[in-house]
Order: structure tokens, then sequence, then C-alpha cells
């Protein structure tokens, strides 16, 4: 008899004591029966923890071994087999970059040769003509560089006016200017040169025509001219709208 058999007969022991002699004999059948029955069953099995074998340490790839002086190949290329083969991949390199650095100085010689040839010829003229009968250009010019923008346009179609070429004598008769009185953006003035009527074909450059008409002065009137600009300017051509039928 184990410790429980005994735990449980001194427990049913003292509770018979409690009651009457009378319930005592068949209360003791009972306890004895379920007692048998009790050890007559299997008893449950302890739970085992299984134990896990320790984890296999992972292996790591062993790189090849490399000759002296060798290259790893490049991907999708196998590596040199020996010293041997390396040299030669090498001499091969060496040999192609050296013919390609022989075609790079010939191409280098056209280029320079080419452009020897472009310092030779006479740079860009500015041109701006206009294909309709009117036209106009929005200028945007910084506070600070109105009163230089409105002496020199002054100053290039009094010039024109006084050539002796009757083009330029044609675009200053129909060269007007006018100032915008509100503000423009970035408080910009705006000043709007109208030419009306246009001269078909004559170029209307500033700088090409103050080159032209005040061939002494140009340097000094063109920093002034052009540092004079806030935004910029912008050209527009103007196509006459018939209003009142003929």
């Amino acid at each position: 008899m184990n410790e429980d058999d005994r735990w449980q007969m001194k427990y049913a022991r003292s509770t018979l004591e409690s009651l009457g002699r009378q319930a005592r004999w068949p209360l003791i059948a009972a306890v004895l029966v379920g007692m048998a029955i009790g050890n007559a069953l299997p008893r449950p099995a302890r739970a085992v923890r299984a134990v896990q074998p320790p984890a296999a340490a992972p292996v790591q790839p062993q790189e090849a071994p490399r000759f002296p002086g060798a290259q790893p190949p490049a991907a999708g290329q196998d590596a040199p087999a020996d010293e041997a083969a390396a040299a030669d991949e090498t001499a091969a390199d060496e040999a192609g970059t050296d013919e390609a650095g022989g075609a790079e100085t010939d191409e280098d010689a056209v280029d320079e040769d080419a452009a020897d040839e472009d310092a030779d010829e006479a740079p860009p003229i500015a041109t701006r003509t206009f294909e309709d009968p009117a036209a106009l250009v929005m200028n945007f010019v910084s506070a600070s560089g109105a009163s230089d923008f409105e002496r020199i346009t002054r100053r290039l179609v009094q010039a024109m006016a006084e050539s002796e070429n009757p083009e330029r004598r044609g675009q200053a008769l129909g060269w007007k200017m006018y100032r915008v009185r509100e503000p423009g953006p970035n408080n910009n003035t705006v000043f709007i040169w109208l030419f009306d009527p246009v001269v078909t074909e004559a170029n209307y450059a500033a700088p090409q025509l103050l080159n032209e008409s005040l061939p002494e002065e140009v340097q000094q009137l063109y920093e002034d001219f052009n540092g004079s600009f806030g935004l910029g300017q912008v050209p527009l051509n103007l196509q006459p709208v018939e209003l009142v039928a003929q």
C-alpha cells in the first residue's frame, strides 16, 4: 500500500468515527469497494519532456584559393585555371586598353580640329523678325534698371531714325514705347514696345541694332541694357481683327 492509499484510509476512518454506529459498516464496505476499483484501473503516465538534440552548426562555404595577382572572374565568366591563364588575360586586357587609348587620342585630335574651325567662324547674329503687320514686346524690367532701359531705348531709336539705311528709318518710324502704370510681377516695371507697322523681314533684335547703330558705345550700352532686365521679354505677333464691316 502506497502513501496515497494510507491517506485515503486515514480519511475514511476519521469520517466513519464521526458517523453513528448503525451506518458504519455499509460505509466501510463502500470505501473498500472504491479503493479496490481504483487500484484495478491503470494510472496515467507522467509526461516526459523530450530532449532536442543540439542544432548542427551551419557549414560555411569555402572560397576557392586564388593565385597571386589573379583577379576574381566577372559575372558569367569562369575563373582562370592557373597563373598562366590569368597572365594571358591580363596581357590581353592591357593590349585592348592601349588600342582604345590610341583610338581616343585620334578622336580627341579630330575634336580639337573641329573646335578650331568653329572658333574661326563668326558668332551667329541675333535676329528677331515678325510675320504679322503689327507686333509688340513686353519688357519686364527691374525697378532699379527702369531708367537705364528707357534711356537706352530712346538712344537706340534716335540713332536708327538718323540712319542712312531706309529699313532702319522705317523701323524707327513705327517703333513706339509705353510704360505700364501698374507694377508687374515681382515688382518689375513693364515697358511695351509696339511696332506698327512692322517692317517685313527686318531684324528687331536690340543687341544687333545697338551693335549696328552705335558701334562706339555698344559695349557699355549692351551691359547696361542687359543688366536692367528682371523677368525678361515676351515677343508677340499681332493679327488685326476687323471690328466694323467695310
